[in-house]
């Protein structure tokens, strides 16, 4: 597993730019599902309330707009290369007819709402924007949801880690706020899918 505060610290003073690549990379594709997202962007709102002589106004722009293209290229690589995968590779593990049944069941349950929770979730980052362009969800329905989840996780956790970072207790357990900030940062999707799980119980009870 990649140390977020190493590779921040690792960028010295291009640690805005190296962090918004890597978010780039992340939501982009799937092979990039490794890489810290959350935690990169909680330390590097730590850094720059700290040692970076970075301004936030301009840090902000960045880190988001780069969450979006990621995400934006993912749904443009579902879109335009999901259906010939389909046909001709009904029987891959991946790309079958099963997949894009349950991606329509995904969407149609939760509508939206699965492309900014799966903001939150770190595999979901790229692979809810893969599947949502290859069902074929209008693009101009995607880019509007697709910036309202890169505004609440990236612009609020960098928000949120530029104002804790004056904190001292803060400062000196990084680590330990890091861990728990990725526990209460993932609980978005499970809430919503047993909130969704408990008003379909009550429906059937009606």
């Amino acid at each position: 597993m990649l140390d977020p505060q190493a590779l921040v610290e690792s960028f010295g003073t291009l640690a805005v730019i190296g962090v918004g690549l890597i978010l780039f990379i992340e939501t982009a594709t799937i092979l990039g599902s490794f890489l810290p997202g959350d935690s990169l962007i909680f330390i590097l709102g730590i850094t720059l309330s700290t040692t970076l002589n970075f301004p936030i106004w301009l840090a902000l722009p960045i880190v988001i707009g780069s969450a979006i293209a990621g995400s934006q290229v993912g749904y443009w690589t579902g879109k335009k290369l999901g259906p010939p995968l389909f046909k001709k590779r009904t029987r891959n593990f991946f790309f079958n007819e099963d997949t894009i049944n349950r991606s329509n069941e995904i969407i149609e349950r939760y509508g939206p709402r699965a492309i900014v929770l799966a903001r939150f979730i770190p595999v979901l980052r790229a692979l809810v924007p893969l599947l949502v362009g290859m069902v074929g969800m209008n693009g101009r329905n995607y880019l509007k949801y697709n910036v309202i989840g890169a505004l609440l996780w990236g612009g609020c956790l960098l928000l949120l880690g530029w104002g804790l970072g004056t904190i001292p207790l803060v400062r000196e357990n990084v680590e330990l706020w890091v861990i728990g900030f990725l526990i209460v940062s993932s609980l978005p999707f499970p809430i919503e899918i047993l909130r969704d799980y408990i008003k379909r119980k009550k429906a059937k009870k009606l």
